[in-house]
């Protein structure tokens, strides 16, 4: 009898065994989604704020490309170039055709 109940008690110590390490398992893998799941919220979080960033970036960049264009518009630079620097166009007289 001792031969029986010796393993018995060996199967039911096995079995134990691989249940303790099943549980340690689950609760790792547990642990391991949670964290998952933390990281991606954590990230997306993060995405959030650089994609506002650059809608920020893109409105004011629109906003200076229509700045440079009224600055570098013909009428104004015209404008700038009699008032400040005093220019003007040419008389007919000063306009030399160069042939080659």
């Amino acid at each position: 009898m001792s031969l029986i109940g010796d393993s018995s008690r060996f199967l039911l110590r096995r079995q134990q065994v691989a249940i303790c390490g099943l549980v340690a398992v689950f609760v790792v893998s547990a642990i391991a989604v949670a964290h998952a799941a933390f990281e991606t919220r954590r990230l997306y979080g993060l995405l959030q704020v650089q994609q506002d960033a650059q809608d920020e970036l893109d409105s004011e960049f629109e906003r200076l490309l229509l700045e440079q264009g009224a600055w570098a518009n013909y009428a104004r630079v015209d404008e700038v170039s009699r008032r400040e620097l005093a220019m003007r166009n040419p008389r007919a007289a000063d306009v030399v055709v160069v042939s080659r």
